[in-house]
């Protein structure tokens, strides 16, 4: 028997103004994609610089005038929680002014001497400042536990404050601007307690800026 050969079958080429038209409607999709692309990439990046904008405007009617002062034992100290700083009324030390460790607020200066002051942490039992927790913007008092951490006080939202939340300066009183980071959210398991977690550790404070934060006056 003759062998029998199987025949291949044979595609048909496609037709160069067939593949043109082809590789047209794919390039017109990827268009379509990226312009897509673009418009939510503009709009995330809109969003953004308006807000760093309303920041930066907000920030240019405050005026903040910075003293470095060194950080002494308070060893006659009437708070539990409060240190001395080399910086006094010579330098434009002024009570109520803010003090901070690199960009953390750590307390405020409440004795004021020709050539010291006196600085009450956050974490003593007397300091009392008005905080938002974010992201869930809530507002509350922060207040030291004579510990080494502070304590949330006086808020109606305590079941939307979850862990790891970051607490700021709410700037009410206007004590304080606005934004300061001072620490994080940890809950108590074995207690109702909302506790904050400092950034700063105020046993190793060397030195601080000492800040004063003033409206412009226009």
């Amino acid at each position: 028997m003759a062998d029998q050969k199987t025949k291949k079958k044979t595609k048909t080429p496609t037709s160069p103004k067939k593949k043109y038209d082809d590789d047209c409607e794919v390039l017109d999709k990827f268009r379509e994609m990226a312009d897509e692309l673009s418009k939510n990439y503009n709009s995330e990046y809109i969003l953004e610089e308006n807000k760093r904008l309303k920041s930066t405007i907000e920030e240019l009617d405050i005026v903040s005038s910075e003293i470095i002062g060194k950080v002494l034992v308070d060893k006659k100290s009437p708070f539990l929680k409060s240190v001395i700083v080399n910086r006094g009324s010579k330098d434009g030390i002024e009570l109520g002014m803010a003090v901070m460790d690199k960009s953390y607020l750590i307390g405020k200066v409440v004795e004021v001497s020709f050539t010291s002051s006196r600085v009450l942490l956050l974490s003593d039992l007397n300091s009392k400042v008005p905080v938002d927790i974010m992201p869930n913007n809530i507002q509350s008092i922060l207040s030291g536990t004579g510990g080494d951490n502070g304590t949330i006080q006086y808020t109606r939202q305590q079941e939307l404050i979850e862990n790891d939340a970051i607490v700021f300066t709410s700037g009410a009183g206007g004590l304080f601007k606005s934004g300061i980071p001072i620490g994080t959210i940890f809950k108590d398991p074995n207690n109702s307690n909302i506790n904050v977690k400092f950034f700063s550790d105020f046993s190793q404070l060397r030195f601080v800026k000492i800040i004063s934060f003033k409206e412009e006056v226009k």
